[in-house]
């Protein structure tokens, strides 16, 4: 049995389903490559569950992949299945004949609407990514305009880079989206940032999109959220989050 086993936000959210998958494998890797921990150190984890942890880049993670076996897991920060690569190793331990099982965990979508958000009004997600030399995607601001015509809300993933220790904040992706935003359709929508979710040092800020450049610094991983029309209980609940 191969584990693919979520491991939630930081060090403390590891549930009972999860030690147990743990405990049965023989080897443990994490995937240091889509996620960070909001709170806490892999050191911590080891100490947690007694076993040492080994740390899968994203060439490792994806295309060497002997990690792949019988009596492994696979920890995963935050929900297992949120990135598409957690996909495509499914279907590679199926070709290997290896019998898998996916534990969730605790992700940002569970603190998504966490200021007063109603959980079913959101729409897609998007990713926003940094923009690389002959590369600037544009793709994720069409589709918070897709969601905006329907009245969703949406939350935006922000760009991680481990390797470079560069992770990007709020205030970069709404930089990144008034670039694109010419006809500033974004201008006077309420957005929110979202900082250390599930640790400590959590914070919610929710701002107008026009006041970004307001914004200080937080803690990372951050996500945005962009919302669409407010309901009045939305509106009062979100108010409370505004420095």
């Amino acid at each position: 049995m191969f584990y693919i086993i979520g491991i939630g936000l930081t060090t403390k959210q590891l549930s009972l389903e999860a030690k147990e998958a743990i405990k049965k494998s023989k080897e443990v890797y994490i995937d240091n490559y889509t996620n960070i921990l909001s709170s806490g150190e892999i050191n911590e984890l080891e100490e947690t569950i007694g076993k040492e942890i080994i740390q899968l880049n994203r060439t490792e993670l994806e295309q060497k992949q002997e990690y792949l076996k019988n009596d492994s897991c696979l920890l995963v920060i935050g929900n297992p299945l949120s990135a598409t690569t957690h996909y495509s190793l499914l279907e590679e331990l199926k070709k290997r004949d290896i019998a898998y099982k996916v534990i969730a965990g605790i992700s940002i979508f569970n603190y998504r609407g966490s200021f007063g958000l109603y959980e079913y009004k959101f729409g897609k997600t998007v990713s926003i990514v940094y923009p690389e030399k002959n590369y600037f995607p544009k793709s994720f601001y069409n589709l918070i305009l897709d969601n905006l015509k329907i009245n969703a809300h949406t939350l935006c993933l922000l760009d991680i880079k481990v390797l470079e220790n560069r992770f990007m904040s709020a205030k970069e992706a709404c930089e990144l989206l008034e670039e694109i935003d010419i006809d500033k359709t974004l201008e006077n929508k309420t957005c929110a940032m979202l900082s250390g979710m599930g640790s400590i040092n959590e914070k919610i800020i929710t701002f107008d999109f026009k006041d970004y450049k307001k914004l200080k610094e937080y803690p990372k991983p951050q996500s945005l959220v962009i919302c669409a029309e407010l309901n009045e209980f939305e509106k009062v609940s979100v108010d409370e989050y505004r420095n």
